[in-house]
C-alpha cells in the first residue's frame, strides 16, 4: 500500500479549545462522505504520550481550507479496509493554536506511514477450560445466593474477579474467614483434603468447582501416599495447585522443581516412590525432572500419563507458532506480570518483536514498519474486551484479515471433557 497524502479542511461545525487535539471517531470527507475511524486510540495515544490533551468526537462535514468557514482544522488521512469501504485516520485543532495544528499534523503523519495490508493471528483465550469452569460455578452460585465465599484463588482475569465481587462472592484466604451456615466454593486449582474435612465438619454448603484433571491428581496422591509411596510433585513452588495436591498427604509429598532439586531428597525407601506432575505446568517441563528423579530411584512409580493436563504445553505451542510466523507479537494486558513475561520471552525466543499492550493507546507506529503479520496473545492480565479493542483500530489502517491459531492436544481414548 503507497502512502497516502495527508489533506487538509476545514471543519466548520467544530470547535477545539486552544492546547487541545481532536481525534475523531469519525469525520465527514468532502468526497466520500462520513467516515469512520476505528484507529481514533491509536492517534490519541500518540499525541497523550507527547503531553497533548486529547478528545474525541465525532466531526461532521469538512470543507477546502480556503473557504472562510471557520471551525478547526482538519487532517485526514484514508485508507481502504477489508471489505473495499474507507477508513479515515485524522486529528483536529483551533487554526489559532499552531502546536495543536503542528501536533495533529504530526500524528496523523505518522500513522498514515504506516497504512498497509496485514494478517492478524490470534491467540486462544488464556483460560484452560478447568478455570473456566470454576468461573462460571462461581457466577452461578454468586447469582443464586446472597453471598459466596470463594476460599483461594480464582483463575481469571480482573474484570471478571471484579464481576464476582459485585455479584456478592467474597474471597478469603482460609475457612476460618467463612461464617457458618455459609455456602464456600473450591476454585479450579481444588484444596487440601483437611480443607474438605472441615468444611463437611462445620456443615457448609460445598460447590466444589476443583477441575477434573486436578482432582485426578489429589485422587492419585492418595492412592501412592495410601500404599506406603513417598510422593514426589513436579511443580512450581507457589502455584496456586501445589497446596491443594501436597495436601492429600503432607506427611508423604515433597515438591520437586528442577532437577538439581532433586539430588538432596530423602525417602523412606527408595523402591516405593510416586511421582505426579502439577496441572498448570507444561508436560514437557517435567521431562529433566523425571529423568534425574529416575536416576535416582530407578524403581520410580509414575502416574498414569492420561491425567496429565496439556493445557500449559498448548498455550506455549500456540504462542511459539504465533510468533514464529510473524514480526511483531502484541502481548495484552498489564506489564511486569509473570505471565507477560513469560509471553514476552517465548515470542522473541521465537523471532518475534514482543511488545506489551496494556491498551489501543499503547501501539506504537515503529511496533508496525515493516510489518506484514501481527501476532496478539491475552495474558492473564488483560481484559476480555481489549483483544477486540486492539483488533478494531489495528484494521483501521489498512485491510486486515485475522485469523485465530490455537495448537490442541488431545489424549486419545480419554473420558471427554465434561459439559
Amino acid at each position: 500500500m503507497h502512502r497516502p497524502d495527508v489533506r487538509e479542511f476545514r471543519a466548520p461545525g467544530t470547535s477545539v479549545a486552544p492546547g487541545e487535539v481532536l481525534v475523531p471517531t469519525e469525520i465527514g470527507d468532502p468526497v466520500r462522505g462520513p467516515l469512520p475511524s476505528p484507529a481514533a486510540p491509536l492517534v490519541g495515544g500518540t499525541l497523550t504520550r507527547k503531553g497533548t490533551s486529547v478528545g474525541y468526537a465525532p466531526v461532521g462535514p469538512c470543507s477546502d481550507p480556503g473557504h472562510d468557514d471557520g471551525g478547526a482544522t482538519v487532517f485526514v488521512a484514508t485508507c481502504a479496509q477489508r471489505d473495499g469501504s474507507t477508513a479515515a485516520v485524522a486529528a483536529a485543532a483551533s487554526p489559532a493554536d499552531r502546536v495543536a495544528v503542528a501536533a495533529a499534523r504530526s500524528a496523523v503523519d505518522e500513522w498514515s506511514a504506516v497504512f498497509a495490508t496485514r494478517r492478524l493471528l490470534a491467540a486462544s483465550s488464556p483460560w484452560c477450560p478447568g478455570a473456566t469452569q470454576a468461573l462460571t460455578a462461581a457466577r452461578d452460585a454468586a447469582d443464586g445466593r446472597r453471598t459466596v465465599y470463594v476460599c483461594g484463588q480464582l483463575a481469571a482475569d480482573p474484570a471478571a474477579l471484579a464481576d464476582l465481587t459485585e455479584r456478592g462472592a467474597v474471597f478469603v484466604g482460609s475457612l476460618a474467614e467463612v461464617p457458618d451456615g455459609s455456602a464456600v466454593l473450591f476454585p479450579a486449582h481444588g484444596v487440601a483434603a483437611g480443607v474438605q474435612a472441615q468444611a463437611r465438619a462445620r456443615g457448609l454448603e460445598v460447590i466444589d468447582a476443583t477441575c477434573p484433571l486436578v482432582a485426578r491428581v489429589h485422587a492419585e496422591a492418595r492412592k501412592f501416599a495410601e500404599r506406603g509411596d513417598d510422593v514426589l510433585l513436579i511443580g512450581q513452588d507457589g502455584h496456586a495447585a501445589v497446596p491443594g495436591i501436597v495436601g492429600q498427604a503432607p506427611d508423604r509429598t515433597a515438591v520437586v522443581s528442577s532437577p538439581g532439586s532433586t539430588a538432596g531428597l530423602q525417602v523412606n525407601d527408595p523402591r516405593q516412590v510416586s511421582y505426579l506432575l502439577q496441572p498448570g505446568i507444561p508436560v514437557e517441563d517435567a521431562v529433566p525432572v523425571t529423568a534425574a528423579l529416575r536416576s535416582r530411584f530407578p524403581a520410580l512409580h509414575a502416574p498414569h500419563p492420561d491425567g496429565f493436563c496439556y493445557a500449559a504445553s498448548d498455550r506455549a505451542e500456540t504462542i511459539r507458532a504465533i510468533a514464529s510466523a510473524c514480526e511483531v507479537m502484541l502481548v495484552l494486558g498489564s506489564a511486569d506480570t509473570p505471565d507477560t513475561r513469560q509471553l514476552s520471552a517465548l515470542a522473541r525466543a521465537s523471532g518475534a518483536r514482543a511488545h506489551v499492550v496494556g491498551a489501543p493507546g499503547d501501539i506504537l507506529p515503529a511496533m508496525l514498519t515493516g510489518t506484514a503479520t501481527i501476532g496478539l496473545a491475552d495474558s492473564t492480565t488483560a481484559g476480555p474486551e481489549l483483544a477486540g479493542q486492539v483488533t478494531t483500530a489495528l484494521s483501521g489502517l489498512g485491510p486486515l484479515g485475522v485469523t485465530r491459531r490455537h495448537v490442541s492436544t488431545d489424549v486419545v481414548g480419554a473420558p471427554a471433557w465434561p459439559a
